[in-house]
């Protein structure tokens, strides 16, 4: 478990540009891209978007805050996407037979790259001969064939 730990803390170290050097006559858009910096470290990733997002209001060709600004937000939809896999799971513990939620569920495992979970949402939906099978199946359809014609000519 401590290795898992030190290795997420390197891979988040590694996750932001360095600070810029600062002096007093650093335009603002330093300054907020380092108290950036130390507001992703923190793991405040909505303080550290409105940083970024005011140092590229005066340097939109900063590509260090366009890199960070795109971390900070992978980092605050991936705690949206937690949430509503754990409020699938709870709907669907409190009643298992919800062909909505059971088809919603679907789909969250499709945007989170769940491709086999999905599929088994899909089988259970078309056990209960669900209208709702259809519609998963719309979804899943096209990353289905995407993903066979990615297989043809991947090599590990």
């Amino acid at each position: 478990m401590k290795l898992i730990l030190t290795l997420a803390m390197a891979f988040l170290c590694l996750s932001y540009g360095s600070a810029k050097k600062e002096t007093a006559e650093s335009p603002d858009y330093i300054k907020n891209y380092n108290e950036g910096i130390a507001a992703q470290k923190k793991g405040d990733y909505f303080e550290a978007i409105d940083l970024y997002l005011k140092a590229l209001g005066e340097k939109d060709d900063f590509a260090d805050a366009w890199n960070n600004l795109g971390f900070c937000y992978r980092m605050v939809a991936k705690s949206y996407l937690s949430e509503s896999g754990r409020s699938y799971q709870n709907a669907i513990k409190y009643d298992p037979k919800n062909e909505d939620t059971i088809e919603y569920q679907g789909e969250y495992f499709l945007l989170v790259g769940q491709l086999k979970a999905a599929f088994a949402n899909y089988q259970t939906l078309k056990g209960m001969s669900s209208d709702q099978a259809k519609a998963l199946k719309s979804k899943l359809d096209p990353i289905l064939k995407d993903a066979k014609e990615i297989l043809k000519s991947y090599s590990p």
